[in-house]
């Protein structure tokens, strides 16, 4: 395993585990290190959620449900809280290629016939 920490606290090398990958996510987002992109951006606005929300998602208790280490970008399900008592589902994309910056590709709202539930992909006929 490489992985290490710069002087600033950013991570460097490569992983050995789809588990490592949220806690190096969240370590760039808590030193604003991130980029939201504008398809992320798009969504956002079409599905009424903001950065915010986006960020308590990845910040929370996230986990990878698909990692696709050729293109190092992996999709996480989180979880942001809307009123009082909902949690809302939310899917995102990120690229982590670069060490010293997590991109945010996309982000979305789950939703059927794509998704059966936020974790279990649905069937398009």
């Amino acid at each position: 395993m490489l992985v290490g920490r710069t002087p600033g606290g950013l991570f460097y090398g490569r992983m050995n585990g789809m588990a490592e990958l949220p806690e190096k996510i969240k370590t760039l987002l808590s030193v604003k290190k991130y980029r939201i992109r504008l398809h992320a951006v798009r969504h956002m606005i079409e599905e009424g959620f903001d950065e915010e929300n986006l960020l308590e998602a990845l910040g929370g208790r996230s986990r990878v449900l698909e990692n696709y280490p050729k293109e190092m970008r992996c999709l996480l399900l989180g979880y942001f809280t809307a009123g009082e008592q909902v949690r809302v589902p939310l899917h995102v994309v990120c690229d982590y290629s670069n060490p010293r910056r997590v991109d945010i590709v996309t982000a979305y709202l789950p939703q059927r016939p794509w998704w059966i539930t936020p974790e279990k992909r649905g069937r398009l006929t």
